[in-house]
């Protein structure tokens, strides 16, 4: 089966968001070596999902990159890694969606989101990847959907705002790699009752 990650930045104090969704705190210039273990984590994926308010934005923000002279090789790096990734747009409702290698996955509640999860889990191909968004996010992780945290932790406390997680959930340490940015990488996996 395929194992489904979030990529995610996170503050020293365990913010995903400021109060109001602010994200003005990721300031963090990245290092060379962090840039390709992000591109390497995005490549692991061949498909991902993303909520459908952020999709179109997102991927016309990186297809623009992809085509910018003056974008950094690492910025067309990772274009070129999301631009290859077909993306599920999670949506509660129909939705159109008018952007290439995309689709709107409908799911009106719960179980149908876990369903249509554990069923693109369970096809063929690489892993699924989850690039943030914390209101997705933090529902696949309270439905215990995600199979792998990554979390870039940013080297500044915020004091308020909003968390990924809203439940218990034990996780046990995969690894751990800190960045000359400042930056460092963190790793779980989550501990499930058949495991524990």
């Amino acid at each position: 089966m395929r194992t489904l990650f979030l990529n995610m930045t996170m503050s020293l104090d365990g913010y995903v968001a400021g109060p109001n969704g602010e994200l003005d705190w990721m300031t963090t210039a990245h290092d060379a070596e962090l840039t390709a273990d992000i591109v390497a984590q995005l490549r692991r994926a061949d498909e991902g999902f993303i909520g459908y308010p952020t999709a179109e934005p997102m991927i016309h923000y990186w297809a623009s990159v992809a085509q910018d002279p003056k974008a950094s090789q690492a910025s067309r790096d990772i274009a070129e890694a999301v631009a290859t990734m077909h993306t599920f747009a999670v949506s509660r409702s129909p939705e159109q969606l008018g952007v290439p290698n995309a689709e709107v996955l409908v799911a009106s509640d719960d179980a149908a989101l876990t369903a249509a999860v554990a069923e693109i889990k369970k096809r063929p191909g690489r892993d699924l990847g989850l690039p943030g968004g914390v209101r997705t996010a933090r529902t696949f992780a309270r439905l215990d959907l995600i199979d792998e945290y990554v979390f870039l932790v940013e080297p500044v406390a915020l004091g308020a705002g909003q968390r990924l997680f809203t439940t218990h959930t034990p996780l046990t340490p995969v690894a751990t790699k800190s960045y000359r940015c400042g930056i460092t990488r963190l790793v779980y996996r989550p501990i499930r009752p058949a495991t524990r």
